[in-house]
């Protein structure tokens, strides 16, 4: 798999602005990977790499994160899966019921301009309830682009 250089775009229901950071872009005919850096939320704690890895004919979405937070969440359409997240207060299972997955291959590419660069825009969309023991559970809808430099 070569990998890409691109900007990953993320928007959640969480946050109000979309949010850019530097990344990788990997792509064969079953498989999608799209990897980027960021500081971490706390200032001082470094910085977290994601992954979001996306396996075509099976519509399962893998997002890990490795940093002072760390986290391990299986996505797929109508099943209920388990997660991981581990941080200095403790581990916490996780547990999600996924809605919606839109990936690269099921959605029209875009085309847009940035600072006088051509990009080819890729989007991507994920929506799912975040389900803890003993609480309502939250519902998040995240918004990927990765843009690819033409």
């Amino acid at each position: 798999m070569e990998k890409t250089a691109c900007l990953v775009s993320i928007k959640t229901a969480f946050e109000e602005n979309e949010k850019s950071y530097e990344g990788a872009f990997e792509c064969t005919e079953d498989r999608i990977r799209v990897s980027w850096v960021q500081p971490e939320e706390q200032k001082g704690e470094g910085e977290s790499k994601f992954l979001l890895s996306y396996r075509v004919g099976e519509k399962l979405l893998r997002m890990t994160r490795k940093g002072s937070t760390e986290m391990e969440m299986t996505f797929q359409e109508g099943i209920l899966t388990e997660g991981v997240m581990r941080t200095s207060h403790g581990d916490f299972d996780l547990k999600m019921e996924t809605f919606n997955i839109l990936f690269f291959p099921e959605t029209a590419d875009e085309e847009t301009t940035i600072d006088g660069r051509e990009y080819c825009v890729k989007k991507a969309m994920l929506e799912y309830d975040l389900c803890f023991p003993n609480q309502d559970p939250m519902r998040n809808t995240m918004f990927f682009k990765v843009h690819l430099a033409k």
